[in-house]
């Protein structure tokens, strides 16, 4: 019960305390929304929001995925091949001094405007954290059990599929969380490059408008579908690796 009533009780005074921001600070409407006016946004405008919010959450569901793949794959790349790891693994990590904000302008003019270009962009902002989850967490595995396949005539492949993978597996599902909370920010920032559609189009469209409510109505949808989706990896992680739920309960 504590688990549930901490979090509702933060998001009530948060309510709250944005309520009387509003009433009281002598802001407008125009600049800053209130609770009640972003409600009846959700209510009024469910059509408009939800087809917004099935594009976005489409963008950052395929990216993520496709982020997930890619970056398992070249972390197991990078923990066998020494002289790939040399090579690669700054280009990996330089990839990240990018901003998104400033990639996505430049993949949109390069691939056009397409779901595919999003999700590129998505997968872009989100492997990063898989790739060293999965290559951190392979290098984790007890050399002691590593020695004794050795010793019993395990192959390379039987050694990483009976210990460095199940060894790597919370770091890997630790590093897909971190990455769930990002999904969604650069789809919004891909959707900011040139879109139509989405969740970023109605924040970039409502922005100059002073249409706040669909604003910040935008941004709440937003922000419960990372939660949402952060909660599902967090949940896929607890069904995959229950012995590290245990040892934290250890500890």
């Amino acid at each position: 019960m504590r688990r549930w009533i901490s979090p509702l009780l933060a998001f009530f005074v948060l309510i709250v305390t944005w309520d009387l921001f509003v009433r009281f600070g002598g802001l407008s409407n125009l600049v800053v929304a209130g609770p009640w006016d972003v409600a009846r946004t959700l209510t009024g405008e469910t059509d408009i929001l939800w087809h917004a919010t099935w594009i976005t959450a489409r963008e950052a569901l395929l990216g993520l995925m496709a982020a997930c793949v890619f970056g398992v794959a070249l972390g197991i790349v990078l923990h066998l091949s020494p002289f790939l790891r040399d090579a690669t693994l700054p280009v990996v990590v330089a990839s990240q001094a990018v901003p998104t904000v400033v990639l996505a302008p430049l993949l949109v003019i390069a691939f056009g405007f397409g779901l595919s270009t999003k999700v590129l962009i998505v997968a872009i902002a989100c492997f990063f954290p898989v790739v060293i989850g999965t290559f951190d967490g392979l290098r984790s595995a007890d050399p002691q059990l590593i020695q004794l396949l050795r010793s019993l005539g395990a192959g390379r492949a039987r050694i990483l599929r009976l210990a460095e993978l199940p060894a790597a597996l919370p770091r890997l599902l630790g590093g897909v969380r971190i990455a769930a909370t990002w999904a969604f920010i650069a789809a919004v920032f891909a959707e900011y490059a040139g879109s139509d559609a989405g969740l970023g189009y109605l924040i970039a469209r409502g922005t100059p408008t002073f249409d706040t409510s669909r604003v910040y109505a935008a941004i709440l949808i937003l922000t419960a579908g990372s939660l949402a989706l952060y909660g599902l990896t967090a949940l896929l992680e607890r069904r995959i690796v229950p012995w590290e739920r245990h040892a934290a309960n250890q500890r």
